[in-house]
């Protein structure tokens, strides 16, 4: 009985010091995902729903990844049926109001590629905040080509 305690009091004082560590955190970064490569491409996208839970503003100032050389946020816009680019120096983020990320809109350029990703693998990001600091994700690789999450057969013809 006393084992049981002690790897339960050890298990609590690792969890409290794991949070205490990654400190806290109202942004909530939730579908992440990003578009399988073609080999030798260099540039890929990745997406997802960021949402501010807490009480003041905050801002996605960058993004990072250790299979990327730097990512950038673009927002894609139609200007008389010819579609253009635009890199964002930031992320505006509002309390309860989720920001979308997405094909056809704001979403982030992965750049300088080390490898091809291919479909059902995973990508690790980093994604840093003005007020909440990093906050580590992982986004699946969906389809090349994908302008839906991976999983989500419901726009996609799957």
């Amino acid at each position: 009985m006393k084992r049981i305690i002690a790897a339960f009091a050890v298990a609590i004082g690792t969890l409290a010091t794991a949070s205490a560590v990654a400190g806290p955190s109202n942004i909530k970064v939730e579908h992440v995902w990003a578009r399988a490569t073609p080999k030798g491409a260099v540039t890929a996208a990745a997406y997802a729903t960021l949402v501010d839970g807490g009480t003041s503003d905050d801002r996605l100032l960058g993004a990072s990844s250790p299979l990327a050389e730097k990512i950038r946020f673009h927002s894609m816009t139609d200007d008389k049926g010819i579609m253009k680019m635009d890199e964002l120096p930031a992320i505006d983020l509002h309390p309860g109001v989720p920001v979308v990320l997405k094909p056809g809109g704001i979403h982030m350029m992965i750049v300088g590629l080390r490898q091809q990703l291919k479909e059902g693998q995973s990508l690790p990001l980093t994604l840093t905040f003005e007020k909440a600091g990093s906050v580590a994700t992982t986004a699946l690789v969906g389809k090349v080509g994908a302008m839906v999450e991976p999983g989500n057969h419901a726009s996609s013809g799957d």
